[in-house]
């Protein structure tokens, strides 16, 4: 049997979820994806719910089937890591039970950015120069939705998350966030990577939800054994903090060095520009977000 080693990632994507295996030269040996959706609630005009039970099914399916479908034994994984759409969200109770989760774009929350507005025309503006976010796509307003029309659920939460951390969360039993990805929900402090508490409480919202925060590149912890069970990988098999999909896009073709740019498609088109400087836009007009390399926005 060879001993090459192999290397998987799992994106969860706005369209769809996929497990890809590349040999450790960087050459992609195979692919499964599976299309999902993310549904409105009638009830809730502009809301984009993810079904977490559904989803994790879809997802383990296409670490299992792309297993299968090159014939590589799951012990010769060396790593897996992960990425996906950003901005989404999940919810957790104190039992580490998802609860609560929106796709990246949902838009159920527009009473809520102009609550949010009424309490301060200037909120926004000093939240953005903090940390790189306006209220559209952030969490701040989705959180508040869920306070004003969930507070059962509100009450509830323990922990947020993004889908990225997600996927690591389902196959370790860990859960934290890193800064590329949780950097999109306009409560970290972009110069730090880390979370900023005091700007969910400039909004009423709560400040102990926030989990450890773990940069791109670290091992999160391994699979364990109701992960290995449900995906067919090993126990004990690495997992890695990835990041946000345009970040780790970047980091695909090359573009990890400051001034250097990249243009990505897929469900949306991005145009991304690397600096090494946390600097925000006083006018508030560009979102900027950590990259998932060190010391790079």
């Amino acid at each position: 049997m060879s001993r090459q080693q192999y290397l998987m990632a799992v994106d969860a994507g706005t369209g769809s979820v996929r497990a890809v295996l590349f040999d450790t030269a960087g050459s992609q040996l195979g692919c499964v994806q599976q299309e999902w959706e993310h549904r409105e609630d009638p009830r809730y005009p502009g809301s984009m719910d993810f079904d977490w039970v559904h989803n994790w099914k879809l997802a383990s399916d296409c670490i299992r089937g792309v297993l299968e479908q090159t014939g590589i034994p799951p012990e010769q994984v060396a790593a897996v890591s992960t990425t996906c759409m950003r901005e989404g969200i999940v919810l957790y109770d104190k039992s580490g039970q998802e609860i609560w989760a929106c796709a990246n774009v949902d838009a159920r929350s527009t009473d809520e950015v102009g609550q949010l507005i009424s309490m301060n025309p200037q909120l926004e503006r000093s939240i953005y120069l903090e940390s790189g976010e306006t209220f559209a796509l952030g969490a701040l307003p989705r959180l508040l939705w869920v306070k004003n029309k969930m507070p059962e659920i509100y009450e509830k939460t323990h922990r947020l998350g993004m889908f990225n951390d997600w996927l690591i969360y389902k196959l370790t039993g860990v859960l934290a966030v890193e800064p590329s990805n949780g950097s999109t929900t306009g409560i970290f402090h972009l110069e730090r990577r880390q979370w900023e508490p005091s700007i969910s409480q400039r909004c009423g919202l709560r400040a102990d939800i926030f989990p450890p925060v773990l940069e791109c590149g670290t091992v999160a912890g391994a699979v364990n054994e109701l992960g290995a069970r449900q995906t067919g990988l090993a126990p004990g098999t690495p997992v890695v903090v990835g990041g946000g999909d345009a970040q780790l896009g970047s980091i695909g073709v090359g573009v990890v060095q400051p001034g250097q740019a990249a243009v990505f498609g897929g469900s949306f088109w991005q145009y991304e520009y690397n600096t090494d400087t946390a600097l925000t836009d006083s006018l508030c007009r560009i979102r900027v977000n950590c990259h998932a390399v060190p010391n790079m926005w």
